[in-house]
């Protein structure tokens, strides 16, 4: 009996999740859980829902209104530093509701 090249678990579940048609669905849950190591503990205790949409903007919902405020000035940043995190530019914009 032949055996098979080894491959690393990682390239299997790689491999599994683009044969499913499961990446985009992936990659927009991926970005979406960056948004509490992105913003730290504190600011992530008043976000309630954080959202990809298809047009690659990522919906932040705020419980506090001097906070959005606050965020709202720095959206690029946020931007960039979720960009980074994940890895490649994925985000576009952040809108604050």
């Amino acid at each position: 009996m032949k055996r098979a090249i080894p491959q690393s678990l990682g390239d299997v579940i790689q491999r599994m999740i683009d044969d499913t048609g499961m990446r985009e669905g992936y990659e927009k849950h991926n970005v979406e859980s960056l948004w509490p190591t992105v913003v730290g503990p504190a600011i992530a205790r008043y976000t309630r829902q954080v959202w990809l949409d298809p047009s690659n903007v990522l919906h932040v919902q705020i419980q506090s209104a001097s906070l959005k405020e606050e965020l709202s000035y720095m959206r690029d940043s946020l931007v960039q530093h979720i960009n980074d995190a994940y890895g490649a530019p994925k985000v576009v914009a952040v809108v604050f509701h």
